[in-house]
């Protein structure tokens, strides 16, 4: 595969967000995920690959959308430019696609030993759990009322030091705070707090 753009960096990172909220149900896809990550890494890799730019002219020039089978084809030819991949996918619950998920999740693993380097986040979800659990057994669950305690204090700290809700009264305070947590299920979401409660 040739390279593009000088010399490459030996390790690259990127990181998909699996966003379950409604509206965004194009970041709940597994076809989105590896759109994101060839962006990612193509970045990363310092040019347009040559690979990239043929699934580009293979699809009429952009007329027709790419197979789910030729975007994993290009991103794992993408990724030989480097020796160590670091992947973050977070919130693999809220995808819409578990199987294919799963499936993607395996092909990965399986592809280069010692170079690809996967990291996920998930709800206790019984299918996601058991195929992370075989993959490996060290897997780290973090107890739920330790992450809504950090999740409460975050919240607290947001709504008594930040000055567009210094006029809200401590029930309210409150009630949003409590409605907040319920949310969560047990996982920290990054979100602007002020969109979410103004919303």
């Amino acid at each position: 595969m040739a390279r593009h753009g000088g010399t490459n960096p030996s390790s690259a990172l990127a990181y998909f967000f699996f966003d379950g909220r409604d509206g965004q149900k194009n970041l709940q896809q597994v076809d989105s995920l590896i759109r994101s990550l060839i962006r990612q890494f193509s970045a990363t890799y310092g040019g347009v690959p040559t690979v990239l730019t043929k699934l580009y002219h293979s699809c009429h020039d952009g007329g027709s959308p790419p197979s789910i089978e030729s975007l994993h084809t290009t991103l794992l030819l993408i990724l030989e430019a480097f020796d160590h991949v670091f992947i973050i996918l977070d919130a693999l619950d809220e995808c819409a696609e578990r199987k294919e998920l799963i499936k993607w999740i395996k092909d990965m693993t399986s592809w280069r030993k010692g170079k690809l380097h996967l990291l996920g986040t998930s709800r206790p979800v019984e299918d996601i759990a058991k195929y992370l659990r075989s993959l490996d057994p060290d897997h780290v669950r973090m107890m739920e009322d330790l992450i809504n305690y950090d999740i409460e204090k975050y919240v607290y700290s947001i709504l008594h030091q930040d000055d567009a809700f210094e006029h809200w009264n401590s029930e309210v305070k409150a009630t949003i705070k409590n409605k907040l947590l319920e949310n969560t299920g047990g996982m920290y979401v990054c979100a602007n707090l002020k969109q979410v409660i103004m919303i």
